[in-house]
């Protein structure tokens, strides 16, 4: 009996362990030698935002708040086995994630894609992910994002009263 159970324990231990989360792929390359990583959070965010806010924007109370950005760069060749390994492990993040592709561009051997996927009224996230024949790279975006706000060319705001925004004499 206690052989059955440590033999169940086993099994789902590894199954668990092979269900990875976006949070845990970061977590698991970005310390790798292999990777570049960067991450800006927080107060980092807020600073960019405000040094943003220079020029007049459209519509500055839209909503759109990005908590994180984390961006993980491989430069690799696509045949290498760290490549491979780094593939496999977003394929399975990406199908677990539920993510929906907003942007999909090929183009003589380099390819973009942009998923996007909400996690409930306040949070949502986007992921960008740019392969060449010798890089991939994630940019991963975290906050209050609307499906509108991260399609390209995609516009949900129908009010154009401000087209143009050129002042009346």
């Amino acid at each position: 009996m206690k052989k059955t159970i440590l033999l169940i324990a086993v099994l789902f231990i590894a199954a668990a362990s092979q269900a990875q989360t976006l949070q845990s792929l970061f977590d698991k390359y970005s310390e790798d030698e292999h990777f570049e990583y960067v991450s800006v959070g927080g107060n980092g965010m807020m600073i960019a935002s405000s040094k943003g806010n220079v020029a007049k924007t459209k519509n500055p109370n839209s909503g759109s708040k990005t908590k994180s950005t984390k961006i993980l760069t491989l430069k690799a060749g696509s045949d290498s086995q760290i490549m491979k390994a780094f593939e496999k492990d977003l394929n399975a993040v990406l199908e677990a994630g539920k993510f929906e592709t907003t942007l999909e561009t090929r183009s003589k051997g380099d390819s973009t894609h942009m998923y996007y996927r909400s996690l409930g009224k306040d949070s949502a996230d986007q992921l960008i992910v740019a392969k060449t024949k010798t890089e991939l790279s994630l940019i991963w975006n975290s906050g209050k994002l609307s499906k509108g706000e991260v399609m390209p060319g995609v516009s949900l705001n129908t009010d154009d009263d401000d087209a143009g925004d050129t002042e009346k004499s």
